[in-house]
């Protein structure tokens, strides 16, 4: 009696005792009882005469073989594999619920007889996300206040008329109306020719104008909201007049031989004189703000002569004690006035400040750009993506900001800049400092909000953007994770934000199915690398993680890639900043049915490179990295069938966090990317595109391999080892 294919090659990781004396059990009897049946059918041949209950018996006793038979294969399926899958989904649910986020489940309906089992890790699964809940609840409500209801933005003139100026790239005026001079305050013309930024302070308008040509460079502009317009405040040059403004950018059609993006030109300016409204708003700033500071003075004179009152022996004890409750009463009283009065204040502040919506990304890579002209500091983009709400200009003088006092107390030059998603159950995404070396103190962090921003509006503090936003700052020193270069202990400096009021994943583009999963022998069962790099523990190794989008499931009948995007990964850490993404000619048309799988038409892949000069390029950006990918046979069935023509050789070793899925769930859990993020708790952005794919994976990749070294799966000829025996077991399941 021999033992199916999915029970001996299950898994591989060590199988436990029990699942190896059942089996055994089961063997010896079954093979006893052919035995039996066997030596019974000679007996009966040899005696030469017929004996029916001899005959009989060895018919029981072949029907007892194929009763065990039977008996092994429902106990196996319905009960010892049920219950190593129940197992490893129990262990997946308990690294998915790390952050305190809600309970994993497990799907009741797959278990059958082990179904109360089921039940009850589901109900430990929410009792362990509830207690974690609880917690950071209480540590939330001990450390901060509930945030306050957003203020209404105030009234807009709606009839005022506005200024229209229309600029070239040079920011040289080449067109303007009368009300753009009503508003400036100007006589006479403004002049053809002359410069907008002899007449506007420069920084939000060059700024604005960055952040349009960073939208129209990537292509984001033809899916942003707000398209090729935004919004800005400034002033005019000497300070008189504060103005409220809307850029739009004028676009010229890139050449279609060079496949590139369309060009900015120029520019649109319509302004408004907001200086009426801010300066009210900053009248009642100064009002509330001398009522807060004027408060404090009388307060502690009080408290000082309560105080006073205790050393006082003169006193009998019935007046004293008169006196020290009034004082005391008249301090409650004043210290509750002066809560409501600086609850007020942060109201009107926050309400009134113009934000929009923000994609993380966007905001670091000009955090990035500006402190990268400083060749001493060099800024990298960490972590996923989030969609923040405020104010870009500010944010980024903030930053900048930051990480040059950073730099002047630490003397750190190379700055990590990541954004969290909410955690905890709260709702503000985190933006993160991070550098190798000691945190800020608070003492220290506190000085440096009370000074102004370089460059910013009116005498902007950093405390002031801050108050802007309803957040706050601090720094702290982060774990050591045991690496050689973590000997230095690494530090943070975080700044909560809010999160953006239309999240882009609320509506997430509808998918017409997933891929089915891919097992090509040929082209995942790999040799073991046999070398440094092999014996490379999997968290010290660089990684890309890219994923394709095509025109269909076939490449051997003709269907072809239309986007190639992938991120790298170094030192444990997703580089934002450094990723390979570009859409393909495919040379044929797209098929309408494959459309709502990638969102991809024919027209924006019209003129773009094809496949032949793409594959080169991503070669190298590959080049000395492990592959990772979800499904990777599917992808990699796609680029070696290009390889010849494109003159290049993905030889180098992938692994497929499909695979590692299963090493880590067994074969029936539920394996595609969306579900084990979903039950790893990973925040998902921009998701069903080839870029946002390649993220998530990269995600779903990092927190694998921290539970891939609990099963002693630590280096990456250990994964290629476990991965070929998956693929190997999977070939002999489809050969039956």
């Amino acid at each position: 009696m021999t033992t199916p294919p999915a029970a001996s090659l299950a898994s591989p990781l060590p199988a436990t005792l029990p699942r190896r004396m059942i089996p055994l059990a089961f063997r010896a009897a079954g093979f006893g009882l052919v035995a039996l049946a066997v030596g019974m059918a000679a007996a009966v041949r040899g005696s030469g005469t017929s004996d029916p209950l001899l005959t009989y018996a060895v018919v029981m006793t072949a029907a007892c073989a194929a009763a065990v038979w039977g008996l092994w294969l429902a106990v196996d399926r319905y009960l010892l594999r049920a219950a190593e899958t129940l197992s490893r989904e129990a262990g997946l649910i308990a690294h998915g619920n790390a952050e305190g986020a809600v309970g994993g489940r497990v799907p009741l309906s797959r278990y059958g007889d082990l179904l109360p089992i089921a039940r009850a890790v589901n109900d430990l699964s929410d009792k362990l996300a509830q207690v974690r809940r609880d917690i950071a609840r209480t540590v939330a409500e001990s450390t901060a206040k509930a945030e306050e209801q957003k203020s209404q933005l105030a009234a807009v003139l709606r009839d005022l008329h506005e200024g229209v100026l229309v600029c070239n790239t040079r920011h040289q005026i080449l067109l303007y109306n009368q009300t753009a001079l009503d508003i400036l305050h100007l006589t006479g013309e403004l002049g053809l020719g002359r410069s907008l930024l002899h007449f506007v302070v420069a920084e939000p308008v060059t700024h604005t104008l960055e952040r349009l040509t960073l939208r129209v460079r990537e292509g984001r502009h033809v899916a942003h909201e707000h398209g090729t317009t935004a919004q800005f405040v400034g002033a005019t040059t000497d300070g008189r007049i504060l103005l409220e403004g809307r850029m739009s950018a004028i676009l010229q059609d890139a050449d279609p031989a060079s496949g590139g993006s369309p060009i900015i030109t120029g520019y649109v300016l319509t302004l408004s004189d907001a200086t009426s409204e801010l300066a009210a708003l900053g009248q009642r700033d100064a009002l509330l703000r001398e009522a807060t500071e004027g408060f404090r003075a009388p307060i502690a004179n009080l408290r000082a002569a309560v105080e006073t009152l205790y050393d006082a022996p003169d006193l009998g004890p019935g007046d004293r004690a008169a006196f020290e409750s009034a004082m005391l009463d008249s301090c409650d009283s004043l210290s509750q006035r002066l809560e409501r009065v600086t609850n007020a204040y942060r109201n009107v502040v926050t309400g009134n400040w113009p934000m929009s919506d923000i994609h993380s990304n966007n905001l670091i890579t000009l955090v990035a750009h500006r402190v990268g002209t400083d060749s001493a500091t060099g800024v990298t983009l960490t972590g996923l993506p989030q969609w923040v709400h405020g104010d870009s200009h500010s944010l980024v003088l903030l930053f900048t900001y930051l990480i040059g006092r950073v730099r002047a107390l630490t003397g750190a030059t190379a700055f990590d800049l990541e954004v969290a998603g909410p955690q905890d159950g709260d709702r503000w995404v985190y933006l993160d400092l991070v550098w190798t070396g000691p945190p800020v103190p608070s003492a220290t962090l506190d000085g440096w909000l009370d000074q102004s921003l370089p460059g910013g509006l009116g005498g902007l503090s950093a405390g002031d953007v801050l108050q802007h936003h309803r957040s706050t700052a601090w720094s702290e020193p982060l774990p050591k994770d045991g690496s050689d270069d973590d000997t230095a202990g690494r530090a943070r400096l975080r700044v909560p934000l809010p999160p953006a009021q239309s999240p882009r994943t609320a509506q997430p583009r509808p998918r017409a199915g997933s891929r089915p999963e891919f097992f090509d022998f040929g082209l995942l069962h790999q040799p073991l690398v046999t070398s440094e790099l092999g014996r490379t523990p999997l968290d010290r190794l660089h990684y890309v993680v890219f994923d394709t989008e095509t025109t269909g499931l076939s490449p051997s009948t003709g269907d072809e890639i239309i986007q190639i995007a992938a991120v790298r990964i170094v030192g444990g850490r997703i580089l934002t900043g450094e990723t390979f993404n570009t859409l393909v000619d495919p040379r044929r048309t797209i098929p309408p049915e494959s459309i709502p799988f990638h969102g991809i038409t024919d027209g924006m892949v019209a003129g773009k490179p094809t496949i032949d000069a793409v594959l080169p390029q991503f070669r190298s950006f590959v080049s000395g990295a492990v592959l990772v990918a979800h499904n990777a046979a599917f992808d990699l069935k796609f680029l070696k069938m290009k390889e010849r023509a494109a003159g290049v050789a993905f030889d180098c070793p992938v692994l497929d966090t499909m695979l590692l899925s299963r090493m880590l769930l067994g074969n029936d859990g539920d394996h595609t990317l969306d579900g084990i993020a979903e039950r790893l708790g990973i925040a998902v952005v921009d998701r069903h595109t080839a870029l946002g794919d390649s993220l998530v994976t990269a995600a779903v990749f990092l927190r694998m391999v921290e539970m891939l070294r609990e099963r002693d799966v630590r280096t990456l000829d250990d994964a290629i080892r476990g991965a070929n025996i998956l693929v190997e077991l999977a070939a002999r399941e489809r050969a039956f």
